[in-house]
């Protein structure tokens, strides 16, 4: 589960990262001074598509945002800033173990950066004093403890698959401050952390999900249906870049996140849900993907079948998304667009 900026900023504060001034806001405020105003979303590159702006004018550059379909803002106070840096902790395949990634690069993406550095850090014996001195004299930068302390301890204590900070900024007065958070959580162990979901107001998401190499998301309801839908995919032409199968009986809570995960993968260019409703309501399938296509900017091809699959179609229709009757067209469609 991926957890926005703002929630992932809030898990930073309890563990002493810091981070900018900031409210978090759904309409057009007031703001003394010079701001940064980002719009919330699961999705990456935002700053590349302008939906992160530095601005004196808080209250229109809202207006503005809300236009192009965004919901809901994280806005801080804008920091002059000397450095950038790239700090995370995630699962290093090899040994299993947590391992710290450095780059005195920020705001990059990590994957492609040459100037990185990494280190194991095991669970037995977790940060220790030297693993600080180590990458302070990488980066060429003090006071990093409580930084890489907490990003190893969110890692560790929320069965993170990756805590994030891009850039870490080193501020004209001598600080450091987290200017970006990216928190993605295992989906495997959220029945571990229920009290926390209840607080950012997330459902776990209980599905089969599969990362592939294509660029056509894929969801359906059922395994075997899914598969089909994949199949019908490389027949014609197209290369799946999943594989999610939400269940039977999935309610709107649960479809927008599927559909939030699914879209959120870079590679994925469209999504086609192939939905065949018995206990699984059409309208709450249509409704979840609605909801998802505020944040998810991305072509949607879908097929309803079963219950209540005409007001389902009502709604879809109704809000642009195009639907289906033919499986067949839709894959067609969705490939061939």
């Amino acid at each position: 589960m991926k957890l926005y900026e703002y929630e992932g900023k809030s898990l930073f504060k309890r563990v002493g990262i810091p981070v900018p001034n900031g409210v978090v806001t759904s309409e057009p405020i007031r703001w003394q001074g010079k701001a940064v105003v980002k719009s919330q979303l699961l999705e990456g590159a935002r700053g590349k598509r302008g939906l992160v702006r530095v601005t004196e004018d808080v209250y229109n550059t809202i207006l503005e945002l809300k236009k192009l379909g965004v919901e809901k803002f994280l806005v801080e106070e804008f920091v002059p800033h000397e450095k950038e840096f790239y700090a995370s902790v995630l699962l290093d395949r090899e040994t299993a173990e947590p391992m710290l990634v450095l780059s005195r690069e920020g705001g990059i993406d990590v994957e492609q950066a040459k100037d990185v550095k990494k280190m194991i850090i095991p669970l037995e014996r977790g940060v220790r004093s030297y693993d600080i001195v180590e990458a302070e004299k990488y980066l060429g930068v003090k006071g990093l403890g409580q930084i890489i302390q907490g990003l190893y301890k969110l890692f560790v204590d929320y069965d993170a698959e990756l805590v994030e900070i891009n850039p870490l900024a080193l501020t004209n007065d001598g600080r450091i401050l987290a200017l970006d958070s990216k928190v993605i959580l295992e989906d495997n162990a959220l029945y571990r952390h229920e009290d926390l979901l209840k607080e950012l107001g997330r459902q776990e998401v209980r599905d089969s999900y599969v990362e592939l190499e294509g660029d056509i998301g894929i969801i359906g309801n059922g395994a075997g249906l899914t598969m089909a839908s994949m199949d019908l995919v490389k027949l014609n032409g197209g290369n799946p870049a999943n594989f999610l199968d939400v269940g039977g009986g999935a309610n709107r809570e649960h479809v927008k996140e599927s559909v939030l995960k699914v879209g959120s993968n870079p590679r994925v260019k469209k999504i086609v849900i192939n939905i065949y409703g018995g206990i699984t309501r059409c309208d709450e399938v249509a409704l979840g993907i609605i909801d998802a296509l505020k944040e998810v900017k991305k072509p949607i091809f879908v097929r309803l079948l079963g219950t209540n699959e005409e007001l389902g179609k009502k709604i879809l229709r109704e809000n642009g998304v195009n639907v289906y009757d033919d499986v067949l067209k839709m894959i067609g469609d969705a490939v061939r667009s």
